[in-house]
């Protein structure tokens, strides 16, 4: 039971769309309709620039260690 719970925690932290949130409460915008579509750091790099596409890439990096920490 407590493995299944781990792995629920772990999809919910890399199910969160950190670009989607990011450019829709800083740029009002749905990063999804603008470059390649696709809600991920490098369409948000390529978009929104330097600054948004690396805060996007570190948050998401953040989100794969905590879902590994838990499981240690």
């Amino acid at each position: 039971m407590n493995e299944f719970i781990l792995v629920l925690i772990a999809y919910l932290i890399g199910s969160i769309p950190t670009s989607v949130w990011v450019s829709r409460y800083f740029f009002d915008i749905d990063i999804r309709d603008y470059g390649s579509g696709n809600p991920g750091a490098t369409n948000t790099y390529r978009v929104l620039g330097a600054r948004w596409g690396t805060l996007v890439m570190v948050v998401d990096m953040l989100k794969g260690f905590m879902a590994v920490k838990l499981a240690f």
